[in-house]
């Protein structure tokens, strides 16, 4: 919290016997003065949270406060629990900076209370304006370190590390854990946002996520494409249940921006393993890039697919991209790919293998019965040409439909399969 923004609030609160709050433009709370009079759930959730609820946000958004020139009263909403009260703008070089905000349930706000508050305003915008400045110095230094440190040189990691610990985003002994954030380009290749609406809301979903990272733990970086997030998992750290939680919660905030800008595309995130320093981060971050990409295409891995997650995808996801096609398949795999009455037979045989051979619970995955199962395990065997007891047949057959799955000659598959 800014002092000088705190000292702006209690100055403004003790003119008015009010209490007075600062948010950002999305209405997270900057900094708020002590409440010795009633205050409406709405304040009471802002200072436990250090935001209002999604629908609180939307309501007050909904009343066009961004384009107003000056004070503005804000009618009550019994329903969100809401109080009627005042809101002024902060701009700095015309630019929104936040929202001062007093609450006024009597409507007793005088003439004098509103230029107070506006003078109040243009003061905060100044203070506003000068961190921002000084913040986006400290980004761009901060993304160049974060662009380093996942380079392939390994030079260039470790001076970018040293910088990183040296300024005290990271501690000596950090584990690192990469996280990237990714939307997926429909089937049929057309990009519903554009390259800039997506770069835009993996930027800003980004910045929502950082206010759920513990202060200096950790590290986000919008790339073409995708956004990454670096986080510190040591002893100390963030705990794996709070990496999913912020897995999640870095998902979610980018499907509400692409949303709002007109795009509905699924959006997936992919873990890396803790890698054991900040040098090693550009493995993490590679394995958190290649989940990603292999859940986008086998929906069955889920949005949220970690690198410990993908079976033998890791082993495929590291080909070449260009030699992931229909060529390198099987030719029992072709065969049986080239009659669209073969395509039960082949979700058979993948999952009888991705079941290791076990007829009961390949059946039951599959809800038939084994005489059936049988059937189909020998017509599929005959068509392809292969003898699924033979251990060297069986293993080209499960990397195979497995590639076809990655290069897309096979659809998702029903069942989850690794």
């Amino acid at each position: 919290m800014s002092v000088q923004l705190q000292s702006i609030v209690e100055k403004l609160a003790a003119q008015l016997n009010r209490a007075v709050a600062i948010d950002d433009p999305h209405l997270r709370l900057l900094a708020h003065s002590p409440h010795d009079e009633p205050v409406d759930q709405v304040r009471i959730d802002s200072v436990m949270h250090r935001r209002v609820p999604d629908e609180v946000t939307r309501y007050v958004l909904s009343l066009g406060i961004d384009k107003a020139a000056g004070a503005v009263r804000l009618p009550a909403n019994p329903a969100l629990g809401m109080w009627s009260r005042v809101c002024v703008p902060i701009r700095g070089q015309d630019l929104l900076l936040g929202y001062l905000f007093f609450i006024d349930s009597d409507d007793l706000c005088s003439a004098d209370d509103l230029a107070l508050a506006e003078s109040a305003a243009h003061m905060a915008g100044l203070v506003l304006y000068q961190e921002r400045l000084l913040a986006e110095v400290e980004h761009a230094r901060e993304r160049e370190l974060g662009q380093d440190l996942l380079n392939g040189d390994l030079q260039l990691r470790q001076s970018a590390a040293a910088e990183l610990i040296e300024r005290g985003f990271f501690a000596r002994d950090t584990t690192a854990t990469v996280m990237v954030v990714q939307a997926e380009t429909p089937s049929n290749g057309h990009q519903v946002t554009s390259a800039t609406d997506l770069h835009l809301a993996i930027a800003s979903a980004l910045e929502d996520a950082r206010q759920n990272m513990p202060h200096r733990k950790g590290l986000h970086i919008a790339r073409p494409g995708h956004g990454v997030v670096i986080v510190d998992t040591s002893t100390g750290g963030m705990r794996s249940t709070q990496v999913a939680s912020l897995a999640e919660h870095l998902r979610a905030s980018l499907i509400r921006r692409l949303a709002s800008a007109g795009g509905g595309p699924r959006v997936v995130v992919g873990i890396g393993e803790p890698h054991d320093s900040l040098v090693e981060a550009e493995g993490s971050y590679s394995q958190a890039l290649a989940a990603a990409r292999v859940s986008s295409i086998i929906p069955s891995l889920g949005d949220l697919t970690s690198w410990a997650g993908l079976g033998i995808y890791q082993v495929l996801s590291r080909m070449p991209v260009e030699e992931l096609t229909a060529d390198v398949l099987h030719t029992g795999v072709k065969r049986l790919l080239a009659e669209a009455r073969h395509r039960p037979l082949l979700e058979t045989v993948e999952v009888y293998l991705d079941n290791a051979g076990d007829s009961l619970r390949t059946a039951e995955k599959l809800s038939i019965h084994r005489t059936s199962l049988y059937y189909r395990l020998e017509k599929a065997a005959s068509v392809a040409g292969v003898d699924l007891r033979n251990g060297h047949d069986r293993l080209a057959l499960h990397l195979s439909l497995k590639v076809a799955r990655l290069c897309g000659a096979l659809e998702p598959p029903r069942t989850q399969a690794r």
